[in-house]
């Protein structure tokens, strides 16, 4: 392991660092793993803070630093990935169902393919419900393939979804939300509270208003969080997210059946019809 003060100093010793060298940036106190295209940043758990100081010196070996499970190896192991719609949306969206279908639109542009849905809690739906519950374990990675957080559960840990490192999501076309000026409210709209349950009163009438009378829950990632609980009025223009609801392993065992559904462009209801049976397989 080594520790440098930025990320210029780490990538300055990337050749001499073999693969599987951790290194942690003093800057952002992050923590990254040496892997063949660079350097991939770890998604660490919780705070565990310092006990309060006592008068006792003791002399302690240092616990081996261990990334969490699938940080490592999250470009070859099953993992969901998120991406960003290409511009900021009011809260009508036409339905959740209208928002999943951009989301389909826009990976199949990008040519990624995967059953891609819309981040948000609606009428129908809990936010924790969107992913197929069986994958509710992988790890969550941006579309180059950099950890989000652990697991899709660990979001609605009540914690408000923290991230370990300033937020790296990209749009489908490419561009970082955090950095971008097409966004230039750097929030997130979910309609949810911190444990995945919709909120009726605050999701802009189930994603199909943008009165100025309407509100919906959204999270600022400046405060680094994915489901803070700031209510913004629906005629507001945020960032809305996609998840894909099942891993791209069980996506290529569907194409391996014949579902062939991206060779052809499907009509909203029909994709609706998709995603209901691959979050039920």
């Amino acid at each position: 392991a080594v520790t440098l003060k930025n990320v210029d100093s780490l990538l300055r010793v990337s050749e001499i660092s073999p693969l599987g060298t951790l290194g942690f940036v003093l800057d952002e106190e992050t923590l990254l793993v040496r892997v063949s295209g660079g350097w991939q940043y770890v998604a660490l758990g919780s705070l565990v803070p310092l006990p309060s100081a006592t008068t006792t010196t003791t002399s302690t070996t240092p616990a081996p630093l261990n990334p969490p499970v699938g940080s490592m190896k999250a470009d070859t192991a099953p993992r969901l990935r998120m991406a960003a719609l290409n511009q900021p949306y009011t809260g009508d969206m036409h339905g959740v169902r209208g928002a999943d279908y951009e989301c389909y639109r826009q990976s199949r542009r990008a040519n990624l393919r995967g059953t891609f849905r819309a981040f948000l809690a609606s009428r129908v739906q809990n936010l924790d419900s969107i992913v197929r519950h069986k994958d509710s374990d992988l790890p969550i990675v941006n579309i180059k393939g950099e950890v989000l957080f652990n697991s899709w559960k660990d979001l609605f840990a009540g914690t408000a979804a923290p991230f370990s490192y300033p937020p790296r999501i990209y749009s489908f076309d490419g561009r970082n939300v955090l950095t971008d000026n097409a966004w230039p409210h750097k929030l997130v709209w979910h309609g949810s509270d911190r444990l995945g349950v919709r909120e009726m009163e605050a999701y802009c009438d189930a994603w199909h208003s943008e009165g100025t009378t309407k509100v919906g829950v959204a999270s600022s990632l400046l405060r680094h969080r994915l489901l803070d609980q700031e209510k913004h009025p629906c005629d507001r223009s945020f960032i809305v997210l996609c998840i894909e609801a099942t891993s791209q392993d069980d996506f290529k065992k569907r194409r391996r059946r014949g579902l062939k559904f991206e060779e052809i462009p499907l009509n909203a209801q029909e994709y609706a019809d998709v995603i209901q049976r691959a979050i039920r397989s």
